[in-house]
């Protein structure tokens, strides 16, 4: 019963979010993308087959919706273990958490990895993602230490906020766009700034919509559970 409420409620946020968030991102995300593809510069040799690509238009949004509810599903089983671990549990702390998450996931990580457009140079894709890993993980705990513990756990949580920053983020050897052209650089450089802000405000929308309904949901459906056992023994 406690695992299929658990289950089931990180469904129906998924289910939820995804939909806002796919919504949010095909009319404020994806035009920027579309735009940007219009600068990218693609290398050919021969005999190079062409990686699928879903097209342009509802069959995209439809791909974009299954990934997105895929990846609310996930956030939202993770967020709402650690938030059943807890004695209460409202959609105010709900949203807190889901603040943290995001803080965890996108802010921190973004300071060293700005989300980027197609056409940009980027680092080895392994040294970025072993980057992005350590400095989630380290976040967590921070935020974690910082919240939950004394005051001289408080100051080892501010230092391991530090340790990803210090170490730096994997750059490219090149920084900047592929595509050479004076005009498409202002273009694309236009681009990514705006791609920056829309993914920043999706995020924080899509963290705090997973944490508020998570905060509801196991204040419903999880404790519930808790208290019809603890009223039976």
């Amino acid at each position: 019963m406690y695992f299929r409420n658990l289950v089931l409620s990180a469904f129906i946020i998924a289910i939820s979010v995804g939909a806002i968030f796919s919504i949010y991102q095909a009319v404020f995300i994806t035009p920027i993308i579309v735009d940007s593809e219009v600068y990218e510069v693609i290398e050919t040799t021969t005999n190079q087959v062409a990686a699928w690509a879903p097209e342009d238009g509802i069959e995209r949004e439809t791909w974009s919706f299954v990934t997105n509810f895929l990846l609310c599903f996930a956030y939202a089983l993770i967020l709402l273990s650690a938030m059943a671990t807890q004695t209460s549990v409202t959609v105010v702390k709900g949203l807190f958490w889901g603040g943290a998450a995001y803080l965890s996931v996108f802010v921190a990580p973004a300071l060293g990895l700005p989300p980027e457009i197609p056409g940009m140079e980027a680092a080895y894709l392994e040294g970025r993602q072993g980057w992005w890993l350590l400095t989630v993980v380290l976040t967590v705990i921070a935020l974690w230490l910082i919240a939950f513990h004394s005051a001289m756990n408080k100051i080892i949580g501010v230092l391991l906020l530090l340790i990803p920053h210090f170490i730096g983020a994997p750059q490219p050897e090149i920084d900047g766009f592929i595509n050479t052209d004076p005009q498409a650089i202002e273009a694309l450089t236009q681009l990514w700034h705006k791609f920056i802000i829309q993914t920043s405000l999706a995020n924080a929308l899509l963290w705090l919509l997973i944490g508020g309904s998570s905060g509801y949901l196991v204040e419903k459906f999880i404790y519930s559970i808790d208290n019809k056992c603890a009223e039976s023994v």
